[in-house]
């Protein structure tokens, strides 16, 4: 190799270096893991007759108004729960509806348990009828938030459902 053309490849090569060298020869980090949830559903009473989806719902903000309930304000749909149920034990990263809920660490303002009539998922507000609510207490009118943290499971996010006293609907059913 001539004098020139080492001159012409030794900036390319420090740059090179540069470039794929971004941490040295330090280790490199570990993936924080999945962000999810666990606990269970406890139904008492009698189901609604001709419920055909039972899911368990997680919204990144409140459902203030009906146009609140849009799809980018949905962060979770789990599997449906298998109708006269009694007791429903989950886990967040076991149990989505589809692949395209995925948790990140955060908070999410409201954590439901909501039936449809509709033999198919829609995403539409007058489809669902909120019959359980994350709440502090048992006090359905105290929603609880859900706080989820990097690389952790939160245990213990369980929800009770009263058929007999379901909780206050949010805005824009029928």
């Amino acid at each position: 190799m001539t004098l020139k053309n080492f001159l012409f490849f030794l900036p390319i090569f420090i740059s090179l270096l540069f470039i794929s060298c971004d941490g040295g020869i330090e280790p490199a980090t570990e993936p924080l893991g999945a962000a999810g949830f666990s606990g269970k559903v406890t139904f008492n009473g009698s189901w609604p007759i001709g419920v055909k989806r039972t899911h368990l719902v997680v919204f990144k903000n409140e459902i203030k108004t009906a146009d609140d309930f849009f799809i980018p304000n949905l962060s979770f749909v789990s599997d449906s729960i298998p109708y006269n149920s009694k007791e429903y034990f989950y886990k967040s990263i076991e149990s989505p509806y589809s692949a395209i809920f995925k948790l990140v660490p955060g908070s999410y303002s409201y954590l439901v348990v909501a039936q449809s009539y509709t033999p198919l998922i829609t995403f539409e507000r007058k489809d669902w009828f909120v019959v359980g609510v994350y709440c502090e207490g048992g006090d359905q009118n105290r929603i609880k938030k859900l706080l989820l943290e990097p690389g952790k499971i939160t245990e213990g996010v369980d929800i009770i459902v009263n058929f007999r006293n379901p909780p206050p609907q949010p805005p824009g059913a029928n």
